[in-house]
C-alpha cells in the first residue's frame, strides 16, 4: 500500500474526514470492529460503552491507600451494567471499555472524546488518557466520571464517545507496546463484552 493509494498520508497533522475514514477502512489501512453498525460522523466514528465496567467500591476493608507501587486489584470490582442502568454518583469514577476493537497502523494515532450532549450532563469519558498511540490494538479504556452534584444513570451499549484519526508526519519508528520503549502491552482481545483493565502502572516501578 502506497501513499498514492491513500493520499491523506501526505498530510501530516491532519484529521481524517469521513471520506478518508471510509477509504482507509475499505483499504484495511486501519481496522475497527464493532457489534453495532459503524456510525461515521464528519470526522470521527461513534463509540459505544461495553456492558462490563470496573468500579471502585466506596466501602472496603483492608489497606485504605492505593499505592502506585502495588497492584490496584483489591480496590476495584467488575460489574455488569443491567438493562435498567447503573447509577453513577456525584464525582464517582469508574473504568469502562469501548465495544469497538481497534487496530492502528504506524502512521495513524487517534483521539477519543466525549459526546457534547453527554458533556452537558456532566459525564466525561477520559481524565488524562484520551490519546491512542500508533500500533495500538484492542478495546479503548474509558475513564468515566460524573462531574455534577446529581446522580446520573448510564446504560450498557449506549453511544458514549467518538474517535478521531490523525496522520503522523511519517511512520512511527517504535509503535505502541514496543519493548525498546519499556512499554507494557496490555491486550484486551476482541469480544462482544470486553472488560476494562485496572491500572498496571505498578509494573513500571518494579
Amino acid at each position: 500500500m502506497t501513499k498514492s493509494n491513500l493520499p491523506f498520508l501526505t498530510h501530516g497533522g491532519a484529521t481524517l474526514s469521513d471520506r478518508d475514514i471510509k477509504v482507509a477502512l475499505e483499504a484495511k489501512y486501519f481496522e475497527i470492529e464493532s457489534p453495532f453498525p459503524l456510525n461515521i460522523q464528519p470526522s470521527s466514528i461513534d463509540l459505544h460503552l461495553a456492558p462490563t465496567i470496573l468500579i471502585f467500591p466506596r466501602v472496603r476493608k483492608g489497606n485504605p491507600i492505593m499505592d502506585l507501587k502495588e497492584p490496584a486489584d483489591q480496590f476495584v470490582e467488575y460489574v455488569e451494567i443491567p438493562k435498567s442502568g447503573f447509577v453513577l454518583h456525584p464525582r464517582e469514577f469508574l473504568l469502562g471499555a469501548t465495544s469497538e476493537w481497534l487496530k492502528l497502523p504506524k502512521q495513524l494515532c487517534a483521539s477519543v472524546d466525549g459526546k457534547s450532549s453527554l458533556g452537558r450532563l456532566g459525564l466525561v469519558i477520559h481524565s488524562t488518557a484520551g490519546f491512542i498511540d500508533p500500533g495500538f490494538v484492542g478495546h479503548v479504556t474509558l475513564e468515566i466520571t460524573n462531574l455534577t452534584e446529581q446522580p446520573l444513570r448510564i446504560y450498557p451499549n449506549i453511544p458514549i464517545g467518538q474517535i478521531r484519526f490523525l496522520v503522523l508526519t511519517s511512520e512511527a519508528e517504535n509503535s505502541y507496546g514496543s519493548a525498546i520503549l519499556g512499554s507494557k502491552k496490555y491486550k484486551n482481545t476482541y469480544s462482544l463484552n470486553p472488560k476494562p483493565i485496572a491500572s498496571q502502572y505498578w509494573k513500571n516501578l518494579k
